[in-house]
C-alpha cells in the first residue's frame, strides 16, 4: 500500500507471488512480490503469468516418484482469503468429491450423472461470469469475485469453504462451470438455508471436470492394478493400502479440523463473551467511581446550598418588604395612570375635533382654490381688455392731438390773411372734417 500502486495491480502482484496459493507469503514469495512492485513502480507492466525465471527454486515443481504420497499442508489457509486453497483439511491428493482420484481407485465404469445446477441458473451465472472475467482469460480470481461473494452476506469461513469445493483443481481460480457451481452453493445457502457439503457429491462435479484426471503427481502403479510382476504387484498393493490408509487419515483429519474449527469458534465466542463481560465490569467500576465522585460533589454542594438557603431566606425577607413598598408605589402609579388615561382620552377627543376642523379647512381651501382660479382667469381677461382699452386710448390721444393741431391751423386760417382764396378754406374745412370723423369714429368703435 505504501507503493501507492492501484489496488488491482497490487492484487495481481499478490496472486502471482502467492505461488502455493496458501494465502500467505513466505520469504521467497515476499521477495518476488517486492520485485514485481518495484518493476511496477518503474512503469513496467505486471505479467499475467509469473515467468519461470521469477519462480523461486523452493517453489519449482519437483519430480514425484511413482507411489509417492503428497505431504499435508503445514498450516490451514487464512479464513479471510477467497483466493486460498481448499480449507477444512482438504489436501491436494483428493479430488472434488472428497474420494480418491480415478488414478487412486480401481478402474470402473462411471455412470452418467446429471448436474445439480439448473440450466436457467447456469445461463444466469454465465452472464455474471462474463462480466466478472475482466482479463478475459476464461477464469476468475478470488479478487474478481470477492465483492460478489461478500454481497451474499455469508461468513468468510463459509465462502472460503464454497471456494474450496468449487476449485476442484486447486488452481486458485475458477472456470465458468466452477463459478456456476460456487454461485449455486451460495444460492442454496442464502435462499433455502442448505449448507454446502463437506465434499462434492458426483452430481455436483461440473461436467467439464468429469472423466478428466486431476494431476496429483502419482502414477498408474498406485491404482492397485496387477502387472504380472510380483515385486511390482506387491508394491502396487502396498501403495493402494497406503492410499486407503491415507484417505482414512484424511477423513479423520478433516473431522478433527472441523471439530477444532467448531471448538475454536466456541472458544472465540467465549472469549468474546469474556471480553464483553470484562468490558462491562470495567464500565461498571468506572460508573461506580463516577457515582462516588458525584456523591462527594453533591455533599459539598449540599453544604454550599445550606449557606445559600440562609442567605436566600434573608433576601426573601428583604424582598418582601421591598414588595410591600412597591405595591404602595404601584397603587399610587395606577391612580396617576388612570388620570393620565383620562387626560389622554380628552386629548384624543380634542385631536379628533381638530382633525375634523382640519378636514373642513382643507375643503374650504380647495373651494377657495377653485374660486381663485376663476378670479385669476377673469383677471387675465380684464387685463387683456385693459390692455386693448389703453391701446385705443393712446390712439384717441393721438387723434385728439391731431385734431388740436388741425383746430390751431383752422384758427390760424381764420385769423390769417383775409385775401386767401375760398378754395383753400374749403380744402382745409374738408381735411378737418375728415380728421374729426376718423377720430370720433374710432372712439365709437372702441366704445
Amino acid at each position: 500500500m505504501n507503493s501507492k500502486l492501484p489496488l488491482d495491480v497490487l492484487g495481481r502482484v499478490w496472486d502471482l507471488s502467492d505461488i502455493d496459493k496458501d494465502g500467505h507469503l513466505d520469504r521467497d514469495e515476499f521477495a518476488v512480490a517486492m520485485h514485481l512492485v518495484y518493476r511496477a513502480l518503474e512503469k513496467e507492466p505486471v505479467p499475467s503469468v509469473l515467468p519461470p525465471s521469477l519462480i523461486p527454486p523452493s517453489k519449482r515443481k519437483k519430480t514425484v516418484f511413482p507411489g509417492a504420497v503428497p505431504v499435508l499442508p503445514a498450516s490451514p489457509p487464512p479464513k479471510d482469503s477467497l483466493r486460498s486453497t481448499p480449507s477444512h483439511g482438504s489436501v491436494s491428493s483428493l479430488n472434488s468429491t472428497g474420494s480418491l482420484s480415478p488414478k487412486h481407485s480401481i478402474k470402473q465404469t462411471q455412470p452418467t450423472v446429471s448436474w445439480v445446477v439448473p440450466v436457467a441458473d447456469k445461463m444466469r451465472f454465465d452472464e455474471i461470469f462474463l462480466k466478472t472475467d475482466l482479463d478475459l482469460d476464461g477464469y476468475v480470481s478470488g479478487q474478481e469475485v470477492k465483492e460478489i461473494f461478500m454481497h451474499s452476506g455469508l461468513t468468510q469461513n463459509l465462502l472460503a469453504h464454497i471456494w474450496a469445493l468449487a476449485d476442484t483443481r486447486q488452481t486458485g481460480k475458477l472456470s465458468k462451470d466452477q463459478f456456476a457451481l460456487a454461485m449455486y452453493l451460495i444460492q442454496q445457502k442464502v435462499s433455502k438455508g442448505i449448507d454446502p457439503p463437506q465434499v462434492l457429491s458426483p452430481d455436483m462435479v461440473p461436467p467439464s471436470e468429469r472423466g478428466t484426471p486431476i494431476p496429483d503427481g502419482s502414477s498408474s502403479l498406485g491404482s492397485g492394478e496387477f502387472t504380472g510382476v510380483k515385486e511390482l504387484d506387491d508394491i502396487s498393493q502396498e501403495i493402494a493400502q497406503l492410499q486407503r490408509e491415507k484417505y482414512s487419515l484424511e477423513q479423520d483429519i478433516r473431522e478433527k479440523e472441523e471439530a477444532i474449527r467448531q471448538k475454536s469458534n466456541e472458544v472465540q465466542e467465549l472469549q468474546n463473551d469474556l471480553d464483553r463481560e470484562t468490558s462491562s465490569l470495567q464500565e461498571l467500576e468506572a460508573q461506580k467511581q463516577d457515582a462516588q465522585d458525584r456523591l462527594d460533589e453533591m455533599d459539598q454542594q449540599k453544604a454550599k446550598l445550606r449557606d445559600m438557603l440562609s442567605d436566600v431566606r434573608q433576601k426573601c425577607q428583604d424582598e418582601t418588604q421591598m414588595i410591600s413598598s412597591l405595591k404602595t408605589q404601584i397603587q399610587s402609579q395606577e391612580s396617576d395612570l388612570k388620570s393620565q388615561e383620562d387626560d389622554l382620552n380628552r386629548a384624543k377627543s380634542e385631536l379628533n375635533r381638530l382633525q375634523q376642523e382640519e378636514t373642513q379647512l382643507e375643503q374650504s381651501i380647495q373651494a377657495g382654490k377653485v374660486q381663485l382660479e376663476t378670479i385669476i382667469k377673469s383677471l387675465k381677461s380684464t387685463q387683456d381688455e385693459i390692455n386693448q382699452a389703453r391701446s385705443k386710448l393712446s390712439q384717441l390721444h393721438e387723434s385728439h392731438q391731431e385734431a388740436h393741431r388741425t383746430l390751431e391751423q383752422y384758427d390760424e386760417a381764420l385769423d390769417g390773411a383775409h385775401g386767401a382764396s375760398l378754395t383753400n378754406l374749403a380744402d382745409l374745412s374738408e381735411g378737418v372734417s375728415l380728421t374729426e370723423r376718423g377720430g370720433f369714429g374710432a372712439m365709437v368703435k372702441v366704445e
